[in-house]
């Protein structure tokens, strides 16, 4: 028995590498597994690693689907990639076991505890929402470079999900006014002009100053606070400062901001026309930041206003800053637009390509 759980052991060490796949690179880089299958797989990983699934345990789809909450398709997958890494081994028509003992049968409840122990590690968000963020940081680092053509089937493939899956992402983000359809009903991704960023920084200068005065009073005093330091912290380094850190500013000043606002045309109205936000995100990850200081004041300014429920003074600040910053962004999509287009993905090709 110490020989066969020593062997066991071995598999499980040895196999450590072979789990290790890029569909794992995100949990390895701190995120959330971008699929289901994954997430169950590496449950089960860990489970058997620490023996609390002993050698000889039946795996079968159905019990262990049911045990997660989750479809048997997932779980079926998972299963096969913890074969191939030599952890488990079908048992004889009855599923799989772990390691080479004699097959054992948990009861439902035993398994039940095993597998529920830790039941924030198995992410059960639609897929579409897995790979929607990456989909869009794709589409938007090529806007400035012309027009682009999304290969629906090959977007569906890049991230191993189903056309369906592919295409709802695809709506979303048409949603946002970040792709189109052309007459042929292909995917298209239009290039970014000055006119589209004119236009849009018009109505957000329209509509993000009176929605402020709307979704103050359910605004976290304590989320506010926190976020008037992180920029006050932010300016006395500047610009010793990640860009990163400065894409995360502006995302909590204008995208969690009104996040709680209650009419929701006028919330889906705004996330339509921040198109503009696209153009400091990639500036910033090219050159060195000398003009972002003046929007760090203006930030503290308004966040000063809005942690003593100075509403006006807040909403008259931030109609001037959307107005101020027009010019700079047009200044930054032209240079932005002289330089080499960014790798391309496989499932984003020039539209003049592919038969258009």
């Amino acid at each position: 028995m110490d020989r066969k759980i020593g062997r066991m052991s071995q598999n499980i060490t040895e196999s450590a590498q072979l789990i290790d796949r890029p569909a794992m690179s995100m949990a390895a880089a701190g995120s959330r597994p971008a699929f289901l299958y994954v997430s169950i797989r590496d449950l089960l990983f860990r489970k058997i690693s620490s023996g609390e699934l002993p050698p000889g345990t039946v795996l079968k789809e159905a019990p262990v689907a049911g045990q997660l909450g989750v479809s048997r398709a997932p779980v079926r997958r998972a299963l096969a990639l913890l074969a191939e890494a030599g952890l488990i081994f079908e048992a004889g028509g009855q599923g799989f076991k772990v390691g080479q003992a004699e097959p054992v049968q948990l009861p439902l409840r035993q398994l039940h505890q095993i597998l529920t122990g830790e039941p924030e590690e198995i992410d059960r968000s639609p897929s579409w929402e897995r790979i929607f963020d990456e989909v869009r940081e794709e589409i938007t680092a090529a806007m400035p470079f012309g027009s682009w053509r999304i290969q629906e089937a090959a977007l569906g493939d890049h991230f191993n999900v189903s056309r369906t899956v592919a295409r709802e992402v695809l709506w979303r983000l048409m949603d946002r006014r970040l792709v189109d359809k052309d007459s042929k009903s292909h995917w298209i991704v239009g290039q970014m002009t000055a006119r589209d960023l004119r236009e849009t920084l018009e109505m957000r200068a329209l509509m993000e100053p009176a929605a402020l005065v709307q979704v103050l009073p359910g605004l976290d005093r304590a989320w506010l606070a926190g976020l008037e330091t992180q920029v006050a912290a932010l300016i006395r380094v500047f610009p010793q400062v990640d860009p990163q850190a400065l894409d995360q500013i502006d995302q909590a000043m204008f995208q969690e901001m009104f996040a709680g606002l209650r009419n929701s045309r006028l919330l889906a109205s705004i996330r339509r026309n921040q198109i503009s936000l696209v153009v400091p995100h990639l500036f910033r990850h090219h050159f060195p930041l000398t003009d972002d200081l003046a929007a760090l004041l203006d930030y503290a300014r308004i966040l000063h206003h809005l942690g003593r429920d100075e509403a006006e003074a807040a909403q008259v600040l931030m109609r001037s800053h959307l107005l101020r910053i027009g010019r700079l962004t047009l200044a930054r999509l032209r240079v932005l637009s002289l330089l080499p287009p960014p790798r391309r993905v496989a499932w984003l090709i020039p539209a003049h390509q592919g038969g258009i």
